[in-house]
C-alpha cells in the first residue's frame, strides 16, 4: 500500500484537486464544478457532513476522482483549502460507500507540515497520559469510564489523572517528567472554540488556585509537548479559524506546533456515548500495532455499524463496574448517567416501553436539573410507548449518522 497527496484548491469558478504520488514527478491535476459559493452555501447548510450520505449529494464530487489515482487500502493524505477545512472528506461517498470503507485517511492544514510532524514522531515511547472528567461543576461520566477503560489497554504504561487531580500544573508536571518520551497525551473533557479568537479556543482542566484550567491555543504555543499523538475527546477541538493564505489559527496547530507528532481532535460538538465508544475501539486497534490511520478507520466503521443491543451491552458492564472505581457521589453520579444512557439508546431503538421503565426507576434518585431532564424523557417514553405500531429493534445501527462517528480526524502523521 501507499500514500497519496490530495490537496485542494478553491477558486470563484471551479475545485482543483492536485493528486501526487511519490512515483511520478508531476501532480495530477481534476477540475471539480464546485465553487467558492456553492460549497460555502453547503458546509454552512450542513456542518457535521450528514447530508453527504446521499448518492446524489454534489459534495461526492470531490472525491470522485481518487478512484482513479489510489487503490483500497491507500492511505490517503488530505489537504483541504477555504471552507473544505471544516468538511469530514473521509464521509463523502466514492460510489455507494463512505470513503473510510475503502482508505484510511489523515489530515494536515498544509503540505509543507507533514514533514514538521513527521520529524516529531515518536515511534518507541511507551508512556500514555490520560487526563479526564476535571470539572465537578460540569461531570463527563463517560468521559471518566473511557479513561478508565483506555488506562485498562495500556496498563502499566499509563497515568491517569481525573477530577482535581487533573489540572495544567499537573500536565506540565508530567510531561516533564517523562523527557519527551510520550506516545499518547488523551484529554477527555470540555471544549470551547472561540471565532472571535481563536487563540482563546481550548479545552478545559481542573481548576487550581489563580488558575482557571483552561488550557487554550495560546497557553499551549508556550508549552513543550513532545507526543506521538495528542488526542482531545472533546467538542470542536479540531475547529480553526481561517487567516489570510489559508494560515489556520487555533488549537490544532497549536498542539502541532508545541510538538505534537499527530492530532486527533473533532470537527463539531461531539456525542459523550458514541465518542467514548469510539475512543476505546481506536485503542484498541492501536495497541494491537494497526497504525493511526487505519485505527481510526477500523474504529470509525466499527462504531457506525454498531447495533444499540451492543451499546447497552457495554453500557450497562459499564454501570456495574462502576463501583470498581468511585465512590460516594461520584459513585450514585456515574450509575445515574450510565443508566439514563441505557434509556435514551432503548428509546433510539424504538423500545419505548423498555426506555420508559428505564426512567421510572431513575425519577426516585435525581433532582434539580437532572430530574426535569428524566421527566421529560419518561413523558415522551411513555406517549411514544402508547402510539407505537412497530416492535423494538436492538439491530438498528443508531449510531449510522455521520454525525457520531465522523467528526473526529488525524492531523499529522499517520504512521
Amino acid at each position: 500500500m501507499t500514500t497519496i497527496l490530495a490537496e485542494y484548491l478553491v477558486t470563484d469558478q471551479t475545485t482543483l484537486l492536485f493528486v501526487v504520488r511519490h512515483e511520478e514527478e508531476q501532480p495530477r491535476v481534476e477540475q471539480i464544478p464546485l465553487t467558492r459559493a456553492q460549497l460555502n452555501a453547503h458546509v454552512v447548510r450542513n456542518p457535521s457532513g450528514s447530508a453527504a450520505v446521499s448518492p446524489s449529494d454534489p459534495l461526492n464530487e470531490l472525491i470522485a476522482p481518487l478512484s482513479r489515482h489510489c487503490e483500497p487500502g491507500d492511505t490517503i493524505w488530505f489537504v483541504p483549502h477555504d471552507v473544505l477545512h471544516y468538511l469530514p472528506l473521509h464521509a463523502l461517498l466514492l460510489g455507494d460507500r463512505h470513503l473510510i470503507d475503502r482508505n484510511p485517511v489523515c489530515y494536515t492544514p498544509s503540505a509543507s507540515v507533514m514533514r514538521y510532524c513527521q520529524a516529531k514522531r515518536r515511534p518507541g515511547s511507551r508512556r500514555v497520559l490520560v487526563y479526564a472528567d476535571p470539572r465537578a461543576d460540569m461531570p463527563l461520566v463517560h468521559a471518566r469510564e473511557q479513561a478508565l477503560a483506555i488506562t485498562r489497554l495500556f496498563g502499566r504504561d499509563a497515568v491517569l489523572r481525573m477530577g482535581a487531580q487533573a489540572s495544567v500544573a499537573k500536565l506540565e508536571k508530567d510531561l516533564a517528567g517523562l523527557d519527551g518520551h510520550l506516545r499518547v497525551l488523551h484529554l477527555a473533557c470540555h471544549g470551547r472554540y472561540d471565532p472571535e479568537r481563536p487563540l482563546r479556543s481550548g479545552v478545559f482542566l481542573a481548576r487550581d488556585g489563580s488558575d482557571d484550567g483552561n488550557l487554550s491555543a495560546e497557553r499551549i504555543l508556550t508549552m513543550s509537548l513532545p507526543a506521538d499523538l495528542v488526542t482531545i475527546s472533546a467538542c470542536e477541538s479540531g475547529t480553526n479559524a481561517r487567516h489570510p493564505g489559508d494560515e489556520l489559527i487555533g488549537l490544532t496547530r497549536a498542539l502541532i506546533y508545541a510538538g505534537a507528532a499527530s492530532v486527533l481532535v473533532s470537527l463539531w460538538a461531539v456525542d459523550e456515548v458514541s465518542t467514548g465508544l469510539l475512543m476505546q475501539h481506536f485503542y484498541r486497534e492501536l495497541l494491537s500495532g494497526t497504525d493511526k490511520a487505519e485505527a481510526l478507520r477500523r474504529a470509525q466503521r466499527r462504531l457506525r455499524d454498531m447495533t444499540a443491543a451492543e451499546v447497552v451491552a457495554q453500557c450497562e458492564q459499564a454501570a456495574a463496574a462502576t463501583g470498581d472505581d468511585a465512590t460516594g457521589e461520584d459513585w450514585i453520579d456515574a450509575r445515574l448517567l450510565l443508566e439514563e444512557s441505557v434509556a435514551a439508546v432503548r428509546f433510539r431503538a424504538g423500545d419505548y416501553a423498555g426506555a420508559q421503565v428505564g426512567y421510572e426507576r431513575l425519577l426516585p434518585r435525581a433532582s434539580g436539573p437532572r430530574l426535569l431532564r428524566l421527566e421529560m424523557g419518561e413523558t415522551r417514553s411513555r406517549w411514544a410507548a402508547a402510539g407505537a405500531i412497530e416492535r423494538a429493534d436492538y439491530k438498528r445501527k443508531i449510531y449510522e449518522d455521520p454525525y457520531h462517528w465522523a467528526p473526529f480526524i488525524l492531523v499529522g502523521d499517520w504512521r
